[in-house]
């Protein structure tokens, strides 16, 4: 794993993750946390985020620990000293943005935005 694909890796997911944090604190402000949360037409919950995490995320409020948990997924950016595998920090990353993605997806079909 090259240390500029970790670099941009952790990056975006740090953007990302940060992103989906405070769409979900406008949302739990303006909605309130009892407001449901799930995509069209699906009898399921969201569908990452149950198949990754086994949360059955019904509400806004039950997607704090689920940003909660991706945030613990990210790691430091690579230091230019030292060369290290990125493997793992890497994957940890892709699996924090997925999760941020669901959740900012779940977010905008809150506000109808799709």
């Amino acid at each position: 794993m090259s240390r500029y694909i970790a670099t941009r890796a952790i990056r975006g997911a740090n953007a990302l993750v940060t992103e989906a944090e405070k769409m979900l604190h406008q949302a739990l402000h303006e909605k309130g946390p009892d407001t449901p949360v799930a995509f069209p037409n699906t009898a399921y919950y969201l569908p990452l985020i149950l198949g990754m995490t086994g949360q059955q995320v019904q509400t806004i409020g039950q997607l704090e620990p689920v940003l909660h948990h991706a945030r613990k997924l990210l790691h430091p950016m690579p230091s230019d000293r030292h060369w290290t595998p990125y493997l793992g920090e890497t994957l940890d990353s892709g699996m924090a943005t997925l999760l941020a993605a669901e959740t900012i997806e779940a977010i905008r079909f809150v506000y109808q935005l799709q």
